[in-house]
């Protein structure tokens, strides 16, 4: 065991019963139906994280600092910018090693989620971000193939008169943050112009990282409609200090894996994406939108050592996509009917190629060349029944076709070409009843469709030895029946509660065999995941408001197999918790404000808060034999804000890990060396500047 909790279920238990919430402002508009509606009136379970949560969570690096208020939802913060965030929803996407798997990501409606189920939480940029809405349940299937929830951010609209915004931040670990932020609206025209960068020691050995992003969004509105072009670009410069075996973890949870530090492991990518989304109003009850959108990384990692022929691997990608959608409000009889309809379609093809890793330098002849495609084409039907004043049902489904190609041009080593084509139909069915004005009840059943990604079908197992590069076809994909009971209610402006019970069976759900950091291989388990979750908000009195969630989820097993672990092959049985899982989280702040904080419209004057975090207990590994125990940590923030002139100045602080707790911040769940645990970070500080000028 890593670490003794004793506070976590008190605190968890705590936040259950204050009920506070993801974001202050409950009338956010959401887009769970593709349609505006208020989060309260939604469908399902949604949460909207506000901007003013945003900037308060931290330095708006990882969209982990946002994140916390969100029950069901587990965003690690690996510490590690070589690796992407670990994100998993009510235990969807808890296997990935790397990246995000089971969780669909979108920026502004364009998706960040490749056509076979990978993405990157990295290209989200914070600095400029309006809102986050998170999906969860049923109601995600409908947006493709993630069977676990949708996480969406929206950049920040342009401001009405020219606007430049500066800010820096300096912290712990020789972090600094700048951004550079101009928007103005002339007309019909609007330009959104954000330029972020990051540079940071890390608090462990050999985790430097340094990264620059732009991010922009231009508008143009129509008398017919409206047309938004985004520009996202991110370059990065990382290192890897690597996963930690439990001995290590114990004696110096600073430290990185000695191999890594000699053979100089690490990521250095660039990403960008350039796309546009596009609505037009035919008339007062009908629309049609689209979407188009173009991307590219380009990627050097090291990862192995120099007797590796495919140590150092490259990888140069390029992903499309297409969608067209129309939007119909009608009458059925005498059923009010709102119908949304579309077709999307997706490509991604990677040129995948490595040579030997000297010291962080690829040399020698290539080892590996291969070619590998991803598509998908999706037809989806979404429709909102007003079936009397108090009852509103759902009713929707998507047709999925995805199909992964590796095309294999270096063959000394055999030919480890394959493909296979996977289909899926993911029907929802809901039913709300209001009934009142604030309490909403609803009821969602659904199946959910999530396919291998090609990571994952990449190579074929080898005994018990490392696998080959070989295409497996063998992995089904994985499909979940879906329940959800919950409710939402509002008793006044400042107060509301959300609350949902939840299940879903996965057929062939998508486990690990052998997991490495330069090979790995998959399987088909069968599982259960159910739970409870609940999160709100109240203002106590004028100057204090508090906020929180709370969630338990069991996710387990449901047949038994095998994974390989340190050369050998261990059974794993039916009833077994699935690792990287939290038990429980907890989350409570209070917040005090000084008076007039809402003054002529603006947030003005100080706020000064404490968030409780509790994360319970979770499995590193399938067969339970590695236990991560629970931690609770507490944070402190404070923030000042101020008029001068036309300019706003805010100055901020925040100090993180109050007591100074050692604990495990994420683990890589089986993997094969049992090198599981990545290191929490120590106490740490941030102190930030910004100022927002009108022009």
């Amino acid at each position: 065991m890593i670490r003794t909790t004793h506070y976590g279920l008190t605190l968890t238990f705590l936040a259950s019963f204050v009920t506070p919430a993801v974001a202050e402002q409950t009338d956010i508009v959401v887009s769970a139906s593709r349609a505006a509606q208020t989060s309260f009136d939604a469908p399902g379970s949604v949460q909207t994280i506000s901007r003013d949560v945003i900037e308060s969570s931290g330095p708006q690096v990882n969209i982990s600092e946002a994140l916390a208020g969100v029950p069901g939802l587990n965003a690690s913060n690996r510490n590690n910018y070589s690796q992407d965030l670990q994100l998993s929803i009510r235990g969807f996407g808890s296997r990935a090693p790397f990246g995000v798997r089971g969780v669909r990501l979108l920026i502004d409606g364009l998706p960040q989620t490749l056509p076979d189920g990978q993405g990157q939480s990295s290209q989200f940029a914070l600095t400029s971000a309006e809102r986050i809405e998170v999906l969860k349940g049923p109601i995600s299937i409908l947006y493709g193939n993630a069977a676990g929830g949708v996480v969406q951010v929206f950049t920040r609209s342009p401001s009405e008169k020219p606007t430049l915004n500066l800010s820096a931040i300096a912290g712990s670990d020789g972090l600094t943050r700048g951004s550079l932020q101009f928007s103005e609206r002339k007309g019909a025209y609007g330009l959104m112009v954000d330029l972020a960068s990051l540079s940071s020691d890390g608090f462990r050995q050999y985790s430097a990282a340094e990264r620059l992003h732009l991010n922009s969004k231009l508008d143009v509105n129509h008398d017919w409609g409206k047309t938004s072009f985004v520009l996202n670009v991110l370059k990065n410069e990382s290192e890897e200090p690597g996963s930690l075996l439990k001995s290590e973890f114990d004696s110096n949870p600073n430290q990185a894996v000695a191999a890594n530090v000699a053979n100089r492991y690490g990521k250095t990518f660039t990403q960008g994406m350039a796309g546009l989304v596009t609505e037009r109003r035919l008339n007062a009850a009908q629309t049609i939108g689209a979407r188009l959108y173009f991307g590219e990384r380009a990627l050097d990692n090291p990862l192995a050592a120099a007797n590796s022929a495919t140590g150092f691997s490259m990888i140069d990608r390029q992903f499309y996509g297409v969608g067209i959608s129309s939007g119909l409000q009608t009458q059925v009889g005498q059923i009010p009917v709102r119908i949304a309809a579309g077709i999307d379609a997706d490509w991604m093809d990677d040129t995948r190629t490595a040579r030997r890793n000297t010291a962080g330098t690829p040399t020698g002849p290539l080892g590996r060349n291969e070619e590998n495609k991803a598509d998908n084409l999706d037809v989806y039907l979404q429709s909102d029944w007003r079936f009397a004043p108090r009852l509103s049902g759902l009713l929707g489904a998507r047709l999925t076709q995805v199909s992964l190609s590796v095309k294999d041009q270096f063959l000394s080593d055999g030919d480890g070409s394959g493909s296979r084509t996977y289909s899926g139909f993911s029907p929802v069915l809901g039913l709300t009843h209001h009934a009142s004005d604030a309490l909403n009840i609803f009821v969602q059943a659904g199946r959910g469709f999530e396919t291998p990604t090609l990571n994952e079908v990449l190579y074929t197992p080898n005994g018990t030895r490392t696998p080959l590069n070989k295409f497996t076809g063998e992995i089904a994909a994985a499909r979940s029946d879906q329940l959800e009971l919950g409710m939402k209610w509002r008793p006044q402006s400042s107060t509301r509660v959300d609350a949902s019970f939840f299940r879903a069976k996965t057929r062939d759900d998508i486990a690990p065999l052998f997991l490495s950091p330069s090979s790995s291989t998959w399987q088909n388990i069968d599982s259960l995941r159910q739970g409870f979750e609940i999160n709100g908000i109240t203002q106590l009195h004028p100057q204090w408001v508090v906020r929180g969630a709370a969630s338990w989820i069991s996710a387990k097993v449901d047949k038994d197999f095998s994974v390989i672990q340190s050369g050998s092959l261990a059974p794993v049985a039916s009833g077994n918790l699935m690792p990287g899982v939290p038990e429980h989280r907890g989350f409570l702040e209070l917040a005090w404000r000084s008076k007039h904080w809402r003054s002529q419209g603006y947030r003005l004057g100080t706020e000064a808060a404490i968030e409780l975090h509790a994360i319970g207990p979770m499995m590193a590994n399938s067969t339970n034999t590695a236990r991560v125990n629970g931690t609770e940590l507490a944070h402190l923030r404070v923030t000042h804000q101020f008029k001068m002139g036309e300019a706003t100045v805010k100055f901020w602080g925040r100090l993180e890990n109050l007591t100074n707790e050692k604990y495990v911040g994420s683990v890589v769940a089986d993997q094969a060396f049992l090198r599981f645990y990545e290191p929490g970070a120590p106490r740490n500080w941030l102190v930030g500047a910004s100022v927002s000028l009108t022009l």
